[in-house]
């Protein structure tokens, strides 16, 4: 592009620089509210100049949306618009994007106060943290700016955050992570359960007298939370899919055709392979949730050239954040050298190949359970960093000398948590966990157990998975 087209680009996608009532013709302002959906998750609330943000999240889940009303509140808080830019970088070169920033500041250099530049996927423009980094050393403007850059790869987070070192004004949490909401959200936006307790607990916190009071608290909801678990597990929280639950009672086939564009045109892009290869990978993987993975078999199950081949492609899902990793625990790290599990981000990504295609079978309940049970401990002992939630080394599965599994352990967790999706008996899981650890919690479908007495507790996953929410 040259300087022309790049200023016109910066007019036409930054258009509350002319005009106030921009908001009312913002397509993702427009199309959040058209769903029936109170939901706001506010990952770049405390942003200031001269900050340094990098938010990361899969594609469809809101990254956009945030950055428009991110300039909403700026705006409200008095910033002065004319300094204050948004791009797409979808189809930039860094060239692109260096010149883009210069032809910013050639507009704005009359005025004062520092500039907001918010610069939508950026992790599409090859060699941005390098451009991100120069930008910062040599643009005095640019270096006490608040920039916002948003991707939906975590391709080169470890180049980027050596780049991006000692330029980010200061700012200690500046990687930020954008997720398909968690359950209690999902909860909010279903509606009816408004008088719940909002009291949230971690991990560790569990087995305490505090934790059984909390879930005392909830058990006259326990029915309510059971139900719409089950609705979680079916819908997942990509937040157009919770809104289309919502309005019409179900998922729109539109939505998933676009979460399956996702997966094939963006996150396995680099590998040629059909829409059945692809359909037969999710397929596969989907069946071996809470399995460790022998990529061997995947590749000869689905046609792949070899077990490298197959880990590629499982990188390349969980690089896009549509899929994370479970390492095997060995001296309270993850051990690299142990198969790992695998499990989807959301459960509608874990039911693409059964939604596009009924012939392949939908994932168990159970699986999908453990799935997000697992999300959910992640979740709470990562802060929302996407350096920990790639590299996955908080929460762990664990593999005794008797060759028995235990779901998920860790360091950060501190007790140990079994997934048995059941409304019977659960106790004979639950020896292995008591052999091990002498005490741990059993993630059930109903049946409740708690007390000082009791070295196992048995949670419902629903209400479980409220008390780690946010």
């Amino acid at each position: 592009m040259n300087d022309s087209q790049l200023r016109r680009l910066l007019a036409e996608r930054s258009p509350w620089r002319a005009r106030a009532d921009w908001e009312a013709d913002d397509p993702d302002l427009r199309a959040a509210g058209r769903l029936p959906l109170d939901y706001e998750p506010e990952p770049l609330a405390d942003i200031h100049a001269p900050g340094l943000y990098v938010l990361r999240g899969p594609r469809r889940v809101g990254k956009s949306l945030e950055l428009k009303r991110t300039v909403s509140r700026l705006l409200a808080q008095g910033v002065d618009p004319k300094t204050m830019f948004y791009c797409s970088c979808d189809g930039l070169s860094k060239q692109d994007l260096r010149r883009l920033v210069a032809q910013g500041h050639s507009v704005t250099r009359t005025l004062s106060g520092p500039r907001h530049w918010l610069l939508d996927e950026v992790t599409a423009v090859s060699g941005w943290s390098q451009t991100i980094k120069e930008l910062r050393d040599q643009d005095t403007t640019f270096r006490e700016a608040c920039v916002v850059l948003t991707g939906s790869s975590a391709r080169d987070l470890e180049q980027a955050r050596k780049d991006l070192a000692d330029r980010r004004g200061g700012v200690a949490d500046s990687d930020r992570l954008l997720l398909p909401m968690d359950f209690r959200a999902f909860c909010r936006a279903l509606g009816g359960l408004d008088e719940l307790p909002s009291q949230t607990v971690r991990p560790k916190d569990l087995l305490t007298v505090g934790a059984e009071r909390a879930i005392a608290a909830l058990e006259p909801w326990s029915d309510a939370l059971a139900n719409a678990w089950e609705l979680f597990l079916d819908v997942g929280g990509f937040p157009r899919a919770v809104g289309e639950l919502v309005g019409s009672g179900a998922v729109s086939d539109g939505f998933v055709q676009g979460l399956w564009d996702v997966v094939l045109g963006d996150a396995i892009r680099a590998a040629p392979m059909s829409e059945a290869d692809v359909a037969a990978l999710l397929d596969r993987l989907a069946l071996n949730l809470c399995s460790p993975i022998n990529a061997s078999r995947v590749a000869r199950d689905v046609g792949l050239p070899g077990h490298q081949a197959a880990l590629n492609r499982i990188e390349d899902l969980i690089r896009a954040f549509l899929a994370w990793r479970c390492h095997r625990i060995r001296d309270g790290r993850p051990n690299t050298a142990a198969q790992r599990k695998l499990y989807f981000v959301d459960p509608l990504v874990a039911q693409l190949a059964h939604r596009r295609d009924p012939r392949f079978p939908a994932p168990d309940a159970a699986k999908l359970t453990q799935q997000q049970i697992g999300l959910a401990l992640t979740r709470a002992v990562s802060l929302h960093a996407p350096v920990a939630f790639v590299q996955t080394d908080r929460v762990m599965y664990e593999r005794t000398a008797t060759g028995a599994e235990i779901d998920f352990v860790g360091p950060d967790l501190e007790i140990p948590f079994e997934c048995k999706y059941t409304d019977g008996n659960w106790r004979k899981e639950a020896l292995t966990m008591k052999a091990r650890h002498g005490r741990g919690v059993m993630v059930t479908r109903s049946p409740l157990l708690t007390g000082a007495e009791e070295p196992i507790w048995a949670i419902p996953a629903g209400v479980l998975a409220w008390l780690l929410g946010q």
